[in-house]
């Protein structure tokens, strides 16, 4: 079992697959049959009560309960409990007559009258095939303190059973179709593959009867998982692992005493220009932000992970959980004005993150180049402004994410590809921003290793990230941890936050929401993450093409800078992520200096631009000059003309382009 290969009886292994096909449907039946029911608050978390077109929450006056205002056309979406259903709304018109509401479910329309005062009303509605089911409440309007209101929404309840919903089924089926075929291509044997795929349809179950069913993630999760098995399997046919080639491996690189003096020299200087931004006020109010979340912690433990509110994930909330266990023995506090022990406390686990970056970036530039010019180009990003402004003096995460970032990237080449996904999943644990490389880690592990590394690889990370959760789980968190990951697309829903990128030059400003239609039913949201997405399928195309290491650093190159240029809701600060990889892709082609240095010079100037809280001169300058979207233009461009050069190197373009190995170093060090 040391190489994939395909099975080779497809009778039997067909009629083994109808026979688990057939024990998803019958436990998914089983499993639907009880009567299941749910109640809704209107302070529930987005991730359980997904809405459009409602106002901020509000208390009743001399009542607990909390309401929120329709602004006319109010939606919410439901978990469909299965089979025809009961739902029972809390509705008040508000005003001192009925209000003529319509509600829209399942297909069918229901007007009716609702009351001035609070009432609750029952419908009762036929089976729907979705995971989950849209109810929109339609009303006049009225105008009252510069609002658009219709009715008050207060609480909401569902219950149903008998029939599994087809589109549960349809993705069950999905996942053991996909997971099962992927399975016995890389080999394992029925003794295994069939148990293996029994246990995951038993546990994914247990996970609905538990109450999983209430947060509605159960479809998208099983449809990624089948599709990707899928995919490995197909594409691993037009698209072979790649032999290694002999003839081309370099000659190892042996580091001398003159390395490790050259790496001490640069972390002294990217100390000496950090340390003395380690006290300086917090500019923006993030550090408060995490200092408050340190205090919930050192008082509650865990239980304090998402004590009101909150969107850190497992790992940023262990490293805040124990540091704050020395705020106060140091001469700390939680509160603001934060003390400078507390401040550096916070920026601690990010700096050495960042020290460690600096020194990556010297070794693996120290293979492809001489010392000298390793060191040129670990000098630029130790000096480059969004870098030591991110991590010293903002106190930002970014740079303890880049860490696990550049591992998944550079360690493809080894143990099958499992130290890449191990570290991809620690970034996934630190900020949910690391799914950008998804992408690229799927076809690049393919190419490298086939459908046994993607496996391995899926397990491994899967494992990690179960185990790294379980505390939070067991401390009550799980809905506050869900909405952290489930709810990190749709918190701000502007063009833009501050980026400079392509919504800045739509929208001069970045004024405006991003959930308004634009082309048809598209909106701007949607729009841009479908651009993304093209973007994404490209670098994962030219990967399956080539996966060296060079190939591979560009590739998170130009994800990491798409990442920042087409979706909605992006900060000014998200283009540092691009910077490392694009560091390290100079060694290889001396020309990456220039793209690297104009977004240095963009970056600075996004963050000085957008937050006054830096230079406060410096963003009423730029502000009120043309530099905003001249460098929304040029960022851009640089994004299409990394793209082309990735395509044109990988042979999906017909072109010319230097060799991306210098000569006496022609392969991937790390592989």
């Amino acid at each position: 079992m040391s190489r994939t290969t395909p099975y080779r009886r497809p009778i039997w292994d067909a009629a083994v697959l109808l026979f688990l096909l057939g024990t998803a449907w019958a436990l998914a039946s089983l499993v639907y049959q009880p009567l299941r029911a749910a109640a809704f608050t209107m302070d529930a978390l987005p991730v359980m009560l997904p809405y459009e077109g409602l106002h901020e929450r509000e208390q009743f006056p001399d009542d607990p309960r909390v309401y929120r205002w329709t602004k006319g056309q109010g939606q919410v979406d439901l978990p469909n409990p299965g089979g025809p259903v009961v739902v029972q709304v809390g509705l008040a018109g508000g005003t001192r007559s009925a209000v003529p509401v319509a509600i829209h479910a399942a297909g069918m329309t229901l007007p009716f009258q609702v009351d001035a005062g609070l009432r609750t009303y029952a419908l009762l509605l036929p089976t729907t095939q979705g995971e989950r089911l849209s109810l929109t409440v339609e009303s006049p309007t009225f105008e009252a303190r510069n609002r658009t209101l219709g009715v008050v929404v207060s609480f909401i309840s569902i219950s149903g059973g008998g029939a599994v919903p087809a589109q549960v089924l349809l993705v069950l089926v999905c996942a053991t179709l996909g997971i099962y075929l992927l399975l016995r291509q890389v080999g394992v044997r029925l003794a295994l593959a069939v148990p293996g795929v029994l246990l995951l349809q038993a546990l994914v179950l247990v996970w609905q009867v538990a109450g999983g069913w209430r947060y509605g993630l159960f479809g998208p999760l099983l449809l990624l998982a089948g599709t990707s098995g899928l995919a490995a399997l197909v594409l691993e046919r037009w698209y072979p692992v790649a032999p290694a080639v002999p003839s081309l491996a370099p000659s190892p690189v042996t580091f001398s005493q003159r390395d490790g003096q050259i790496i001490a020299l640069l972390l002294l200087v990217a100390l000496a220009v950090r340390l003395p931004w380690l006290g300086a006020p917090d500019p923006v109010g993030d550090m408060e932000l995490a200092a408050r979340r340190m205090w919930f912690l050192h008082d509650y433990g865990l239980a304090g992970s998402y004590l009101y509110g909150g969107d850190y994930v497992p790992i940023r909330l262990y490293l805040l959980w124990g540091l704050s266990q020395l705020v106060q023995p140091l001469g700390g506090d939680f509160f603001a004005p934060l003390p400078a022990v507390t401040m550096t406390l916070i920026k601690l686990p990010g700096m050495l993150a960042d020290l460690a970056t600096v020194a990556i970036i010297y070794l693996w530039s120290r293979r492809w180049s001489g010392m000298r010019t390793a060191a040129l180009i670990a000098a630029l990003y130790t000096l480059s402004p969004p870098v030591w402004m991110n991590v010293a003096w903002w106190g930002q995460v970014d740079t303890l994410l880049m860490l696990p970032l550049l591992g998944t990237v550079l360690l493809l080449g080894r143990a099958n590809g499992r130290w890449s996904w191990l570290c991809w999943m620690v970034a996934l644990l630190i900020k949910p921003q690391a799914i950008i490389l998804a992408p690229l880690l799927f076809g690049a592990t393919l190419r490298l290793h086939g459908s046994r590394g993607v496996l391995q690889g899926g397990a491994l990370a899967v494992g990690l990230f179960v185990s790294a959760c379980m505390p939070l789980v067991l401390a009550e968190q799980g809905p506050g941890l869900l909405q952290a990951y489930a709810g990190s697309v749709g918190r701000f829903p502007r063009l833009t936050i501050g980026a400079y990128n392509l919504w800045y030059l739509v929208s001069p400003g970045g004024a405006g929401v991003d959930d308004v239609p634009v082309l048809g039913p598209l909106t701007y949201r949607l729009l841009g993450i479908l651009l993304l997405g093209c973007v994404a399928l490209l670098v994962s195309v030219a990967l399956l093409r080539r996966a060296d290491g060079p190939m591979r650093v560009e590739g998170a190159a130009v994800l990491a800078l798409a990442f920042f240029a087409l979706p909605t809701q992006i900060h000014e600060r998200y283009l540092f992520l691009t910077l490392a990889f694009l560091a390290l892709r100079i060694a290889g082609d001396e020309r990456m200096v220039l793209p690297y240095v104009i977004l240095v010079f963009t970056a600075t100037i996004n963050i000085l631009g957008d937050l006054d809280g830096f230079v406060p001169p410096a963003a009423a300058a730029i502000t009120a000059s043309p530099l905003p979207l001249l460098c929304a233009g040029v960022n851009l461009t640089v994004l299409l003309g990394l793209l082309v050069h990735l395509l044109v190197s990988s042979g999906l373009v017909a072109g010319t382009t230097a060799a991306l190995r210098p000569a006496h170093h022609r392969s991937d060090p790390l592989s």
